[in-house]
C-alpha cells in the first residue's frame, strides 16, 4: 500500500499540510529558538510532528528538558487566549496556573518511561483571567530520541468539563427532587430547592423574585444567603437598566459580569452596590409574560455557562411545577367545598320553594314546583356557562323568556344598558324576573296575542338599578289575579326586593296595564350595608312576651322558610337580615333572644356578627351548606334542614 503515494516527497515534508499550525511552524524563524532551524531538527522529532499536525485529534508535543510545545489545529483552541504565544514555550511557562499539577505526572513519565492516561481530571485553569473550573481525558506518552532516550512528552486530550458538569447537574436534580419529596409545601420546596443551588453553584446568593412595575426592583418572593457571604440586602439598591429589563421580560437571560468592558453604567452599579463580581437572571415566562425571575450572584469572576441556565431553567421548571401542583390542589379543595355549599344551598332553596308554595291540589303543586326548578336550572347553567362570573342583566332576563315560542318574544320589548351581576345577585334577579314573567303569561298581558311587555331597566349615577315592567292589555283588560297578593309569587318578589337587595317594589293597575316599579341599590351587587324593615305584624321584641327570633340569611326563600317554621311554632321575628353589617346594625340598640345565621352572607363570612351576638349573650343557631368551624356551645345545622330538627336544636339551646 505504501507503495500507492505520490512520488513527490522531501525532508521538509513533515510539516506539509495547509492547517494553520503547519503553516505556522513552516513560517516561523526558528534560528534563534532552542529547537534550531527547523532544516536541523531529529528525525524523532519530525516524525512525531507529522503525525501530530496531520492529526485530526487534539495533539500536543512537549519537547526538550523544557517541554517546549508543538500542536496542531484541533489542540490550539485549548489554552485559549495563549495561543499562538504557546508555540515553542516551556509548559512551566504556558500552564503556570496547573503546573503544580501536571509536573508531577510529567516527571513520573520521563523516570518511568510509561505513559499515564487521566479521565475527568480537574485543572483549575485561568485562561481568561480569572480561575475557571475544567475537566480533562488526556494522556502523557513518552517520546524517544534517536538514542532511545526520552526526549519529549506526546499528549492527546480533550475537554470534559461540560460532560462531568453534566452528570453533576444531573445528579443534583436527583438529590433535590429526594428532597423535596419530603417537604411539607410549596414554599418549603422553594427554599430547599433556592438553597441547594446556591450551594451546588457555589452562588453567594440566590432569589426568586417577581416583577414589580417598569424599572422598579423585582420584588423577592425567595431568597437564600451564603453564610457569611458579607452581601448588602437588596432593598434601596440600584436596578439594572430598562434596555436589560426589556431583554429579561422578553425572555432572554441576562448574564453581568464586571469583566464585559460594554456593561451598561446602571448594570455596573448594581454589580458594585451588592458587592459581586457576577449576576444572571433567567426568566420564567408564562403565556408570554414574565412570571417570575431567578437571580444568582457570586463573588468570583466567572464565566457565562449554558449548563448554569440550563441548571436553573430546570430548578425552576421543577419547583414551579410544585406550586402549580399545590394552587391546583387548593383550588380544588376550594372548588369542591364551593360545590358541596352550592348543592346543599340549592337543595336547601328547592325543599324551601316546595315548603312555601299553596296550591289547591297536587297538579297545581307539582305544575308551580316544576316551573320553579326550572327556572333554577335556567339560571344555574347560565352561570356554569359563564363560568361563574361575568354575568350580565340582560343575560339573565333573556334566559328567563327562553321556553317562550317566537310569537311572545315578538310582543317582548327589552331596554336597558348593561349592568353586570356577581352570581348570587343573579340567581335572586332570575328568581323576580321568573315570577313576573310567569304571572304574565298565565294572567297577565302575554296571556293572549294581543298583549304586550316592556321591561326597561335604568342604572342612576347614585347607583340605584330600576326596573321598570309595564304589561299592557287589550282594550281595557286586566290581570286575571290583579286584585290578589298574598301568594308566593308575591311575598317571594317582596322578600327579594325588600330583604335582599335593600330596595322596594310598588305595583300600580289601571285600565289596559299592570306595572311594576322595583328599584334596587347599587349596594346590592357588593355588600350591603343597609339593614332591613323590622317585619310588620308581629310587635318587635321589647314589647312581645314571645321570644324573638332574628333570621339572618342572604337566599330569600330559605329565609321566607324560616320565617314560617318560626311562626308556626309560635316565635315573634325579631327581623331579617341578608348581610354582616346589617345584622351588626340591626343589633346596636336591641338584642333579639335567638339568632338563626347562615355561615355565609354574599361571599362574606359572617364571624364578626357571630362573635358579637356571643359577646351579648345571644344564643346562636349557625345555619350552612359548608362543613366550617364547630364552635363550643354554637349548635350547627347543615343546609337543608327540616322544621323538627331545627325546633329540637332550639329547644336544647
Amino acid at each position: 500500500m505504501l507503495r500507492q503515494q505520490s512520488p513527490a516527497f522531501g525532508p521538509m515534508d513533515f510539516l506539509a499540510g495547509d492547517g494553520e499550525m503547519a503553516s505556522l511552524i513552516r513560517e516561523t524563524d526558528w534560528s534563534e529558538h532552542p529547537f534550531g532551524p527547523s532544516e536541523e531538527w531529529p528525525q524523532s522529532l519530525r516524525s512525531a510532528l507529522a503525525i501530530c499536525l496531520n492529526s485530526a485529534f487534539p495533539t500536543a508535543i512537549y519537547w526538550g528538558s523544557d517541554l517546549r510545545l508543538l500542536y496542531n489545529d484541533a489542540w490550539a483552541p485549548i489554552p485559549g487566549p495563549r495561543h499562538p504565544a504557546a508555540l515553542g514555550a516551556p509548559a512551566k511557562e504556558v500552564w503556570s496556573d496547573i503546573w503544580p499539577i501536571i509536573e508531577p505526572q510529567f516527571s513520573e513519565v520521563i523516570r518511568s518511561g510509561k505513559g499515564v492516561f487521566l479521565q475527568d481530571n480537574m485543572l483549575p485553569m485561568q485562561r481568561y483571567g480569572f480561575e475557571e473550573e475544567t475537566y480533562w481525558s488526556y494522556s502523557f506518552t513518552p517520546l524517544r530520541g534517536e538514542q532511545g532516550n526520552i526526549v519529549g512528552v506526546w499528549n492527546t486530550g480533550s475537554e470534559t468539563t461540560d460532560n462531568v458538569i453534566q452528570r453533576r447537574n444531573a445528579e443534583f436534580l436527583v438529590k433535590l427532587n429526594e428532597a423535596l419529596r419530603g417537604a411539607n409545601s410549596a414554599q418549603e420546596g422553594l427554599r430547599i430547592a433556592i438553597e441547594r443551588l446556591g450551594l451546588h453553584l457555589s452562588a453567594v446568593g440566590v432569589r426568586l423574585t417577581v416583577p414589580a412595575g417598569a424599572g422598579e426592583s423585582f420584588e423577592i418572593a425567595q431568597s437564600w444567603t451564603a453564610p457569611q457571604a458579607g452581601l448588602h440586602a437588596d432593598t434601596n439598591l440600584p436596578w439594572i437598566s430598562s434596555a436589560a429589563e426589556a431583554e429579561l421580560r422578553g425572555g432572554r437571560t441576562l448574564f453581568l459580569t464586571r469583566r464585559d468592558p460594554d456593561l451598561d453604567p446602571q448594570g455596573r452599579a448594581y454589580l458594585d452596590a451588592r458587592r459581586i463580581s457576577n449576576a444572571i437572571f433567567v426568566p420564567w415566562i408564562v403565556g408570554g409574560r414574565l412570571e417570575q425571575a431567578m437571580v444568582l450572584h457570586w463573588t468570583r469572576l466567572r464565566a457565562y455557562s449554558v449548563l448554569d441556565v440550563s441548571l436553573v431553567e430546570r430548578v425552576m421548571d421543577l419547583v414551579m411545577g410544585w406550586v402549580a401542583r399545590e394552587k391546583t390542589l387548593a383550588r380544588e379543595a376550594v372548588m369542591a367545598q364551593e360545590i358541596d355549599h352550592r348543592a346543599r344551598n340549592m337543595l336547601a332553596i328547592l325543599r324551601s320553594t316546595a315548603r312555601l308554595i299553596k296550591a289547591g291540589t297536587v297538579a297545581e303543586f307539582r305544575e308551580k314546583l316544576d316551573e320553579r326548578i326550572t327556572s333554577l336550572s335556567r339560571t344555574h347553567g347560565l352561570l356554569s356557562r359563564k363560568k361563574w362570573e361575568d354575568v350580565r342583566l340582560r343575560e339573565v332576563v333573556e334566559e328567563e323568556f327562553s321556553p317562550y315560542g317566537s310569537e311572545i318574544h315578538q310582543r317582548v320589548t327589552l331596554e336597558g344598558p348593561c349592568v353586570p351581576l356577581d352570581p348570587n345577585d343573579a340567581q335572586m334577579v332570575a328568581m323576580l324576573i321568573h315570577e313576573l314573567t310567569t304571572n304574565a303569561v298565565k294572567h297577565g298581558a302575554l296571556r293572549t296575542t294581543e298583549g304586550t311587555l316592556r321591561l326597561r331597566w335604568t342604572l342612576a349615577t347614585d347607583g340605584v338599578l330600576s326596573l321598570h315592567w309595564d304589561e299592557n292589555f287589550p282594550g281595557d283588560g286586566a290581570p286575571e289575579v290583579a286584585s290578589q297578593g298574598g301568594g308566593f309569587g308575591t311575598q317571594l318578589l317582596t322578600r327579594i326586593a325588600q330583604d335582599h337587595f335593600g330596595g322596594r317594589i310598588a305595583r300600580t293597575i289601571g285600565s289596559g296595564h299592570l306595572r311594576y316599579e322595583i328599584t334596587l341599590p347599587r349596594g346590592a351587587w357588593s355588600a350591603r350595608a343597609d339593614a332591613p324593615q323590622m317585619e310588620v305584624g308581629d310587635a318587635g321584641p321589647a314589647s312581645s312576651p314571645r321570644r324573638a327570633v332574628m333570621i339572618v340569611e342572604d337566599e330569600p326563600i330559605i329565609a321566607m322558610d324560616l320565617v314560617g317554621m318560626m311562626e308556626h311554632a309560635g316565635y315573634a321575628i325579631f327581623g331579617q337580615f341578608a348581610s354582616v353589617a346589617a345584622g351588626l346594625t340591626g343589633t346596636a340598640e336591641s338584642l333579639p333572644d335567638l339568632v338563626l345565621l347562615d355561615e355565609n352572607l354574599g361571599g362574606e363570612k359572617s364571624t364578626p356578627l357571630l362573635d358579637h351576638l356571643l359577646a351579648r349573650g345571644v344564643p346562636v343557631v349557625i345555619i350552612s351548606g359548608y362543613d366550617g368551624e364547630v364552635r363550643t356551645g354554637v349548635p350547627r345545622l347543615s343546609k337543608p334542614i327540616s322544621e323538627s330538627e331545627l325546633l329540637s336544636t332550639i329547644e336544647n339551646l
